[in-house]
């Protein structure tokens, strides 16, 4: 689904808590500025932590982002950062992450928690289910590799190749961005 702009829309994944100093939030950012290179939209869950950086990260290059938010964390204090220049408000945690993954043409999950957690899970679901058309998703960072990794090997057997293939594992933002570009060249 393209954003009001009309260009391809790539969700960006992660922790919500991070240090403005720390390698993961230079990480992010540097994501969010190359997708934005690309004249790409970059959508996050708006609030802090990675979703800022890769925000700041786009704004910062020129490009749109979208931050899909929702009460259940604006009541728990949780404010948008100020890089959002769209906000796709949500009443329930659950209408945000059907809203975030199903806007995305493409989806980059760097290391994260439970809520990354479950963004990949539901949006390699939707894709291997058939109610997302095949697209992108892309872990980027330790954490999933070594997690999936262990998954499957535990799972030998209930998780098929192909649905193990519709993940795709990169080992820095340059490599997740080539990976959206060799998939949107097709």
């Amino acid at each position: 689904m393209k954003a009001e702009t009309g260009k391809m829309v790539v969700a960006v994944f992660g922790a919500a808590f991070l240090a403005e100093d720390g390698p993961a939030y230079r990480t992010a950012m540097e994501l969010g500025g190359l997708l934005a290179g690309q004249g790409w939209t970059v959508a996050t869950g708006g609030y802090g932590g990675t979703m800022e950086a890769a925000s700041r990260g786009a704004a910062e290059a020129g490009g749109h982002t979208i931050g899909v938010t929702c009460e259940t964390l604006s009541r728990s204090g949780r404010r948008m950062n100020p890089w959002v220049r769209e906000e796709i408000r949500c009443e329930t945690i659950r209408d945000r992450l059907v809203a975030l993954v199903r806007r995305a043409d493409a989806s980059v999950a760097l290391d994260g928690g439970i809520g990354t957690l479950a963004e990949i899970t539901f949006g390699w679901v939707q894709i291997q289910t058939g109610e997302l058309s095949p697209r992108p998703l892309i872990l980027l960072g330790s954490v999933w590799k070594e997690t999936l990794e262990t998954f499957f090997q535990s799972a030998d057997g209930y998780v098929k190749a192909a649905d193990r293939a519709i993940l795709r594992f990169a080992s820095s933002p340059q490599e997740a961005v080539r990976i959206i570009q060799d998939r949107s060249a097709h």
